[in-house]
């Protein structure tokens, strides 16, 4: 699978509902779900714990089937997930409002963005440019648009841009975020999207990023270790996406080491957490059972 979110097909819910002229244009929208799930499973997580996760818009995507498959995916997969998901929004949140505070960062370019909420929770002079697939992207836009004119959200200035990170040529994709970046100091998002691409594809992306950005500018990025892979709680993620994957589709993953970001020609490494350590950075109670947890790695990188 070559997809930045897991190919799902077996989810029946209901998507939440759109207003009446947007209707039409969405009503191809249930089979196009499995493009979604993951993007929708993610924000019931960090809806589960807004203290620690410091998401306080989360549930806004939310609605009865998709918590259902959450529940799902936690009872086979691992119960540590949703306080996992928390932790990792929660050290994003505060690592960019310490950089923006520290007037590092002017701007967050969010590289498969799904229906993260960082934009309204964080200062609202921080501009952000958010990138992900064009279903992702146009349902995020039409959905937050809603809101803002309901009163759910607080307005922001977004850019979008769609994308496909399997692409070879990446030339398009570099002149629309330099044009809307301009000269303004970034730090550059990944999250749930090296897990599932190549290391083509991933070195592809880092030299993009490198071309993107300039000396002193900021680089977060998530990945597994390789030896998480033979925890009994990865075997039991990807015997989980292999179960509702589409017909004939193959499932290729990454797992990825230290040396691919202590050794990267373009970036120092600033700072590296997992789950572990972010659970007693933030003090919360639930203790990990080591083969179960799907222990993410937090790096926080700067442009040589």
């Amino acid at each position: 699978m070559r997809l930045q979110h897991t190919i799902i097909t077996n989810f029946k819910g209901e998507l939440p509902t759109l207003d009446e002229q947007f209707t039409a244009r969405y009503k191809t929208m249930e089979k196009n779900i499995k493009i979604h799930e993951t993007a929708f499973v993610t924000s019931s997580f960090r809806a589960s714990n807004p203290l620690v996760s410091k998401d306080t818009f989360a549930h806004l995507w939310a609605n009865e089937k998709t918590d259902e498959h959450a529940q799902q995916y936690t009872q086979e997969v691992s119960a540590y997930e949703p306080l996992a998901h928390c932790l990792r929004n929660r050290y994003f949140y505060e690592t960019i409002t310490s950089l923006y505070q520290q007037n590092k960062i002017a701007l967050v370019i969010n590289f498969g963005a799904g229906f993260s909420m960082y934009p309204f929770l964080l200062n609202e002079q921080l501009a952000h440019i958010e990138i992900d697939q064009t279903d992702v992207i146009a349902y995020k836009q039409e959905r937050i648009a809603a809101w803002v004119e309901e009163g759910k959200l607080p307005y922001r200035k977004i850019d979008y841009i769609c994308a496909n990170f399997n692409e070879s040529d990446n030339a398009s994709l570099l002149e629309k975020i330099k044009l809307l970046k301009a000269e303004r100091p970034s730090l550059i998002l990944i999250e749930g999207v090296l897990f599932f691409i190549n290391s083509e594809d991933t070195d592809r992306l880092f030299q993009l990023f490198g071309s993107i950005q300039n000396k002193g500018e900021y680089v977060g990025s998530v990945s597994f270790k390789k030896e998480l892979e033979h925890t009994l709680g990865f075997k039991r993620m990807t015997a989980f996406i292999e179960k509702n994957l589409e017909a004939n589709q193959k499932f290729e993953y990454q797992t990825i080491d230290d040396h691919f970001y202590t050794h990267n020609a373009k970036y120092s490494l600033v700072e590296h957490l997992d789950h572990h350590l972010l659970q007693k950075k933030y003090g919360t109670a639930m203790k990990f059972n080591k083969d179960l947890l799907l222990n993410e790695q937090m790096y926080l990188l700067k442009k040589k």
